[in-house]
């Protein structure tokens, strides 16, 4: 698993850098992810595949629900990234990263309109605030699972 999620946190530093600049995120950078989520599904069977499978739609179905019915809800990238990180992480961390980072960019959006910098229709990269999600909850997305559960 340490490889793989090096492997990982390297194709997010990419995704966000990407979406960052272009508000594009490639197709490769999915097709790495969902690579690294069949290794892991190899080298770390105690997950489970309906974990992980749950994982991939868990948030990802309702990203592209949402953005058949609202134009400029989410860009198909940051769906797609939610499904391969999905797939490869599992559903409990999945949904912690998607909190995480919805929180994150409601923070990010509230500070450029307090600062005048943006305004109600404005928007802004996701993808950046998806990866660091997705990047705390790899790392303990479990332990913060837990946690929510306990309050």
């Amino acid at each position: 698993m340490k490889i793989i999620l090096l492997l990982f946190f390297v194709i997010l530093i990419l995704v966000s850098y990407q979406d960052r600049k272009s508000m594009e995120i490639k197709d490769g950078c999915h097709i790495m992810i969902l690579l690294l989520a069949v290794m892991e599904i190899f080298a770390e069977p105690e997950m489970g595949i309906l974990s992980r499978l749950l994982g991939a739609l868990c948030i990802s179905a309702p990203m592209l629900v949402l953005a058949l019915l609202v134009t400029g809800a989410f860009g198909g990238g940051d769906i797609k990234l939610m499904a391969a990180a999905g797939l490869l992480l599992g559903w409990k961390s999945t949904i912690t990263a998607a909190v995480i980072a919805v929180f994150a960019a409601g923070v990010y959006a509230a500070f450029l309109i307090i600062r005048k910098k943006a305004s109600k229709g404005s928007s802004f990269a996701l993808g950046p605030f998806l990866c660091a999600g997705l990047a705390v909850s790899a790392l303990w997305g479990e332990e913060l699972w837990q946690l929510w559960q306990s309050w």
